[in-house]
């Protein structure tokens, strides 16, 4: 069944002219009682592609729409997909700064004393290890400077081992403050101290730890139970040759050891590496005799 000029005009106004002008055609030629047959049956087969363009028209408008909602659809889902992607890259950003930081908190714990906030035991017997190697590359001087505080067990058992962990602390900041930027200060273990000063012979690391030392002496921790005096005892080597780090460490501690059997509050040089070409000072030990 055809479809009238006013339903196609209410569904779809593409054929709205055509349609009107196939009508009044259609109508004249009808009431014309002398028309040709053959221009009647043109006029219909005219009207029979008029209406087969018109439901082609009407399929490829479906489709259309079809396609035009597809691919509202398909933006809609691009755009959820964008979001949940953004979401998940704002948070692989957040994990991956989480994790740095993580990696960061970790590396400084396994690298720096707690107590202190200096290097540890292994932190600074890696620097060691590592300034030896350079040390004998470059043929530069490396000088080790042992510390340890003076009746630090007295400390603890009058004042309380909180006091005696500020003690510790004060120490540290001391320490670190006297070393140039290119030394390395570590805690080996309870009060004893190790400093690596690179580029520094006997004589220059005599003289930054008798520097330690005084600057101990001098600066008495203020606390709760008033001021706390603690003294500091240095023994210094420097590294000779090939010896291994160990080596160059117990060279310094045997010197350290003389200088508590000395009396303490004393910086003593190892007997390897005497300094015979300027006095001794009165906090500096001399040199043992080969």
């Amino acid at each position: 069944m055809i479809q009238s000029s006013a339903q196609r005009d209410s569904s779809c106004t593409l054929f709205a002219f055509e349609e009107k002008v196939l009508d009044l055609a259609e109508s004249l030629v009808s009431n014309t009682d002398q028309m040709p047959d053959g221009l009647l049956n043109g006029f219909k087969v005219l009207r029979d592609a008029y209406n087969q363009s018109y439901r082609e028209s009407q399929r490829l408008l479906r489709i259309s729409d079809r396609l035009q909602l597809d691919l509202h659809r398909a933006n809609q889902q691009l755009s959820e997909q964008t979001q949940q992607l953004q979401k998940l890259n704002a948070q692989l950003h957040e994990e991956i700064h989480h994790r740095k930081a993580l990696e960061t908190e970790l590396r400084r714990m396994a690298t720096t004393d707690e107590l202190t906030g200096i290097s540890n035991r292994r932190h600074i017997l890696e620097l060691g290890e590592h300034e030896i190697r350079r040390h004998r590359r470059s043929q530069r001087p490396l000088t080790l400077m042992l510390c340890d505080l003076d009746h630090f067990k007295a400390v603890n058992d009058c004042y309380g081992h909180a006091l005696g962990d500020n003690v510790l602390r004060h120490f540290a900041q001391l320490f670190r403050a006297e070393l140039r930027e290119g030394d390395i200060a570590g805690r080996l273990g309870g009060e004893e101290f190790l400093a690596l000063l690179p580029e520094t012979g006997s004589r220059e690391g005599l003289q930054a730890a008798e520097r330690l030392r005084q600057r101990l002496e001098d600066s008495p921790l203020h606390s709760s139970r008033g001021l706390i005096r603690i003294t500091l005892s240095i023994g210094v080597a420097t590294h000779i040759d090939d010896e291994p780090l160990n080596h160059a460490i117990a060279r310094a501690d045997r010197s350290l050891y003389r200088a508590k059997d000395a009396g303490r509050n004393q910086v003593v040089l190892d007997s390897q590496n005497c300094v015979t070409d300027e006095p001794n000072t009165t906090t500096t030990t001399p040199c043992e005799s080969k």
